[in-house]
């Protein structure tokens, strides 16, 4: 009998079909939040398939690969597989605020960043689209609360646009993508998510104003409070310029918190950090302080959380954090 394209395909996407139901089989085992990283590591054939995959923007692609590795695309270009869908017919939208578990990792499955280490209800506002060529906000847009999915997002941008990153590490190459695992958990619409939060984002208001009165009796430099809230002690004078929009500045700082605590410093890395004025590199507090100094300057610098990242935990930073930084201007170019 003679075998056609067509055969081939009819016979592959049986394959995948069988596959697919399997996977759902295994799928209902999984019952925590743990196994969000597992979810993609159902199908475990290594053998080729050949399948006749349909994009979002109507065309077409003949892909023989093991199961595990193909994806389908989005207009954009976004690369992106549901491992398990909702019955829900909600989709975010941008303002809106989602909880979700995720890692990324390298193609070569190497870990880079997990939320379940930085906690078990993390959460964002989306924001618009960073990037053209697929992008993460782009990827949360197009999950309902209960999806989980994989997307294959190009790293350099990732970093570059979505999380402000100035410096890339040097195992990211051009043309490398981080593979993201993502559950979705919530989705709460962005008027709703104020409201709920009101009381609280003006609880910490008041809390925070009577921090920063008791953390300055004991600090005995000249202060200046701008119209933002942000107070400037400056330590000593310099004689230098002052930065201009769109200037390269160089700065040595530490970066703790109003209780006296550290979480960051140039001083212990030995390396000096660098940015561009105006790029929205760096949190607002930081960027108008910069602007009001002169290169010599060496001042302590006051940070209420909304000139920070505000209601939004980042790292080791939590939610309504008051940031306390020590910077010198070193150059202005």
């Amino acid at each position: 009998m003679k075998i056609t394209l067509k055969t081939i395909l009819l016979f592959s996407c049986v394959i995948l079909i069988l596959s697919c139901n399997n996977n759902k089989k295994k799928k209902q085992s999984l019952t925590t939040d743990e196994e969000i990283v597992d979810t993609t590591q159902v199908i475990n054939d290594t053998s080729d398939v050949a399948v006749l995959i349909f994009n979002s923007d109507g065309g077409t692609e003949y892909v023989v690969d093991k199961i595990d590795n193909i994806y389908r695309k989005t207009q954009s270009g976004l690369e992106y597989k549901y491992i398990q869908s909702s019955k829900s017919k909600i989709y975010p939208k941008v303002g809106d605020v989602v909880y979700f578990d995720m890692t990324y990792s390298t193609i070569k499955d190497s870990l880079v960043f997990d939320t379940r280490t930085i906690d078990k209800d993390f959460k964002m506002r989306i924001t618009p689209p960073s990037h053209l060529g697929g992008c993460f906000e782009e990827a949360l847009m197009m999950m309902r609360a209960g999806d989980s999915a994989a997307f294959k997002i190009d790293a350099k941008n990732f970093l570059n646009y979505t999380q402000d990153k100035v410096h890339i590490p040097s195992y990211i190459k051009q043309g490398d993508k981080f593979i993201f695992r993502i559950k979705m958990k919530k989705i709460i619409d962005g008027s709703d998510y104020v409201k709920q939060n009101a009381e609280t984002y003006q609880y910490y208001l008041s809390q925070e104003a009577s921090l920063i009165e008791r953390y300055v009796l004991n600090i005995d430099f000249p202060r200046k409070v701008t119209k933002s809230g942000l107070n400037i002690f400056t330590i000593s004078k310099g004689t230098g310029k002052k930065p201009q929009k769109d200037n390269l500045v160089t700065i040595e700082y530490t970066a703790g918190f109003i209780d006296g605590s550290v979480f960051d410093s140039t001083i212990e890395r030995k390396e000096p950090f660098r940015f561009v004025l105006g790029k929205n590199e760096v949190i607002d507090g930081l960027e108008e302080a910069i602007k009001l100094m002169n290169v010599g300057d060496h001042c302590l610098i006051i940070i209420p959380f909304r000139l920070a990242y505000g209601e939004e935990k980042h790292g080791v930073i939590a939610p309504f954090s008051t940031l306390v930084f020590e910077i010198e201007l070193l150059d202005v170019k």
